[in-house]
């Protein structure tokens, strides 16, 4: 009978630090809760830090995001140019044997200063826009706008982005005016569209208006289209 109490014994002590050992809480966790880049830039998100409590396992996001791909043995993130502007929050799942965990971070793509060549129409009814202006939204909410090889075209703006969604109010041939004040003035360009992006180009297309504020009134003008290699 002593011989299968002390039996019992030892498989009971066995089996509770079995148990302990699958319940450890596991320390995983990347080096930061938010990371931010900028707008079609590429990077890497250093690996996590994990104590695996046994075998060493692998990693994967627990949904795929379009632009960020993880390497399985590390758990380091690459993040491509097709990354969407705005935020993304990330969830890692790290698994080794029947034991998974997760750890997730909130990665902010972030439009600061930007190039863009297009033009717009003064047709509602026309996808076809002449390329022939450029323009620059920089990280502080303004712009600078103008005609291609025409001299005094030279204009200034605001813009602003939530989600995809753009919207930018700007002058041309106006350039010693203060940004801001371009929104209070009247018959100003307003331009509201969408900012679609993919590994190969990013765009912004929509629709462009024209805002008087004696009378006021907004008059749907025509389409634009700017895009950023």
């Amino acid at each position: 009978m002593k011989k299968y109490s002390i039996l019992g014994i030892c498989m009971f002590i066995i089996l509770a630090c079995s148990n302990d050992d699958d319940t450890k809480p596991v320390d995983f966790h990347y080096a930061s809760e938010n990371f931010e880049v900028a707008f079609r830039s590429q990077g890497t998100i250093p690996q996590p830090s994990i104590e695996w409590p046994q075998e060493n396992g692998t990693f994967s996001l627990k949904n795929s995001i379009e632009g960020l791909t993880i390497d399985k043995n590390t758990g380091a993130i690459s993040i491509e140019r097709s990354l969407q502007v705005g935020e993304h929050e990330v969830t890692v799942i790290a698994q080794s044997g029947s034991q998974s965990w997760e750890t997730s971070f909130l990665l902010t793509s972030v439009l600061k200063y930007t190039f863009w060549v297009g033009g717009r129409n003064n047709d509602p009814d026309s996808e076809e826009v002449e390329y022939n202006s450029i323009l620059q939204l920089y990280e502080d909410g303004t712009l600078d706008i103008e005609l291609i090889d025409e001299v005094g075209s030279e204009g200034v703006g605001v813009w602003s982005i939530e989600g995809n969604a753009i919207q930018m109010r700007l002058c041309t041939y106006c350039s010693d005016m203060d940004p801001q004040d371009v929104p209070q003035t009247d018959e100003h360009s307003y331009f509201e569209g969408t900012l679609d992006n993919d590994m190969l180009t990013a765009k912004i297309s929509g629709k462009w208006f024209v805002v008087r504020f004696d009378p006021d009134s907004t008059t749907l003008r025509g389409n634009f289209v700017f895009e950023w290699d």
